[in-house]
């Protein structure tokens, strides 16, 4: 999976489902049926900004950022560092050398 650039995301409990289910969305529903209590047992709060990388990506190292150093901090403030790194990391990610 490849996209055009770092993309920003916020953990969201209680996600909206389809109304009809498909094929797709009925054997993928496991999935997504723990989640929230995943997200629960961690300690992420809602809302929590993190970052997919161009490849489509989870980072762990980098994403704990978020839950470490600006836990305390407030949703605006976690939301603008979030897209502040985004934008540093695709003018990372766009002037390397391939």
């Amino acid at each position: 999976m490849s996209i055009t650039g770092w993309r920003v995301h916020f953990t969201r409990r209680e996600l909206a489902r389809p109304r009809e289910v498909t094929p797709f969305i009925g054997s993928s529903a496991s999935l997504f049926a723990g989640l929230d209590g995943w997200l629960d047992e961690r300690g992420v709060p809602e809302g929590q900004p993190f970052l997919l990388s161009p490849k489509g990506e989870y980072d762990v190292e980098l994403n704990r950022y978020f839950s470490v150093w600006l836990a305390s901090s407030p949703w605006n403030t976690q939301a603008a560092h979030a897209r502040d790194l985004r934008t540093f990391f695709d003018f990372l990610w766009f002037a390397r050398d391939e």
